[in-house]
């Protein structure tokens, strides 16, 4: 059977480290419509919202809709801060 979108959404978000709370929390949707959606009971649930996902699991949306991208087994690793400067001594 083919992995569906919720699928994906879902492998995504595990590899993310993420609770399905946190992301419906992130994205502004009920945690029962994030379950919906992981678990493909939602057949279309939009493009504001599946680009909305993309965004905050750092995935684009063409790897969550299957059209060749794959993710990334690995968890995204955070930006760098950068490091703060040494101050030349003056005199």
């Amino acid at each position: 059977m083919a992995e569906l979108l919720g699928d994906r959404i879902r492998h995504a978000r595990e590899v993310y480290g993420m609770s399905q709370a946190e992301l419906s929390r992130r994205i502004k949707i009920s945690k029962q419509a994030m379950y919906d959606i992981e678990s493909n009971r939602t057949r279309n649930p939009g493009v504001l919202i599946v680009n909305a996902i993309a965004d905050v699991l750092r995935v684009s949306v063409d790897a969550l809709l299957g059209r060749g991208e794959q993710m990334a087994s690995a968890a995204p690793t955070p930006p760098k801060r950068p490091r703060p400067r040494k101050v030349a001594p003056v005199g």
